[in-house]
């Protein structure tokens, strides 16, 4: 097949859980040896020299990038709010140079199937419906709405009711988008139960994330001094809001258990305050890594405090991949299909997140076997290759 996917940022090099999941896709389709065009909105807040990006490019994969200015005007905000029934995330990513590109590539390229990675490329649906028979897909990387309601819920005052306006408004974006697609393809089980809920009656087919595995066996984990870590995009608010709640509320119960103990956090697009309101004593700050998978098996142990988002949470799988042990949230796990105690540690409150990084920290052997399942998990469950081709499948019995 010729097959179009449309990406609202460039999702090279992999650095999120967003990127991964549109890339890995992208990659499985190539490898089984369909002609994938992969058009991208390179955005001021996450721009990709368009030198590296074709350093990403393969053998049925081609990546094209059109810059799009996302930036927040306050002004522009503001206008939206009070003259505007859509949401201001989605207006951020309607520009006329994308459209152009769109259109133009769509005469040309006479793809067989179109796959939107994600909400926001739906607002160009309109414009792909005009200039195509083909296909189109919406592979849903998560319930967009439930990561603003769960925010605005978490906040006060005016930034609250902000947030609850833009959630409602998401909402509706989001379940107007229901049915005008051909095929709906989730990345989580509870996601397509809830696209479901909100109308959806095409067929569809739940797609997690794959993973490409590296190592054919669990890389060994090496206890040194004691000490936790997280990897995650340090711009991505319920990001923030976990890690503050950890620092305010975990790490003083951590530190009073062992002294010794270090946290290493490590990710991108740190904002200044973040930073300040985030270091602290033996709190070790990284920033933006060059290599994620040494610096994930560098620590036994990894944290993912969050309590609102949605989808998959990709940086889990990665660790889970690399065998670390990984504690998390019931949020956090939403999406993977994980035991608790078995392959994850899940714990909600300040005092059991607490007690189960203190526990693994006791106990090597205990670690070691949480980290040894979370890699046979992710082998035995995520393989991209399997995956994709399952995909595949749905296709040809949908066609």
């Amino acid at each position: 097949m010729k097959i179009l996917q449309i990406t609202n940022k460039v999702p090279v090099p992999p650095k999120d859980g967003g990127s991964i999941a549109s890339i890995r896709l992208a990659e499985g389709l190539a490898i089984l040896g369909h002609k994938v065009q992969m058009l991208a909105m390179n955005t001021s807040k996450h721009f990709v020299d368009p030198d590296i990006i074709r350093d990403f490019e393969k053998p049925n994969l081609e990546i094209m990038s059109v810059p799009v200015d996302t930036s927040i005007r306050p002004v522009k905000a503001l206008l939206n709010l009070l003259f505007s029934k859509m949401p201001y995330n989605a207006v951020r990513f309607i520009s006329p140079d994308f459209r152009k590109v769109l259109t133009d590539l769509l005469k040309g390229l006479n793809p067989d199937l179109i796959i939107l990675e994600n909400l926001y490329p739906a607002t160009y649906l309109k414009d792909i419906r005009e200039l195509t028979d083909a296909k189109i897909v919406y592979r849903a990387h998560n319930v967009e709405y439930e990561i603003w309601r769960r925010t605005a819920n978490k906040t006060k005052g005016v930034r609250k009711w902000y947030l609850g306006i833009l959630a409602n408004r998401i909402k509706k974006f989001e379940t107007d988008l229901i049915n005008r697609y051909d095929l709906l393809v989730p990345i989580t089980k509870r996601d397509a139960k809830a696209l479901d809920e909100m109308g959806n009656t095409k067929p569809s087919f739940v797609l997690p994330t794959g993973y490409i595995g590296k190592q054919a066996r669990q890389p060994t984990i090496v206890f040194n001094k004691p000490a936790v870590a997280h990897l995650g995009a340090l711009d991505w608010m319920p990001n923030q809001e976990g890690l503050i709640w950890f620092v305010d509320k975990v790490w003083p119960l951590l530190k009073k258990e062992i002294p010794e103990l270090e946290f290493h956090l490590a990710g991108r697009n740190a904002p200044k305050w973040f930073e300040k309101r985030i270091i602290g004593p033996g709190i070790i700050y990284h920033g933006e890594i060059e290599d994620a998978e040494k610096f994930l098996q560098t620590f036994p142990i990894h944290i993912v405090p969050l309590f609102s988002g949605s989808g998959m949470r990709i940086k889990i799988v990665e660790a889970m991949a690399n065998g670390r042990a990984v504690v998390t949230t019931t949020i956090g796990t939403e999406g993977i299909d994980t035991q608790d105690k078995i392959n994850i540690l899940v714990a909600d409150t300040p005092f059991s997140f607490s007690s189960a990084i203190v526990k693994a920290i006791d106990d090597p052997n205990y670690c070691q076997e949480i980290g040894k399942n979370a890699f046979t998990f992710v082998v035995d469950k995520l393989n991209n290759e399997k995956l994709v081709a399952g995909f595949i499948q749905f296709l040809n019995n949908n066609a």
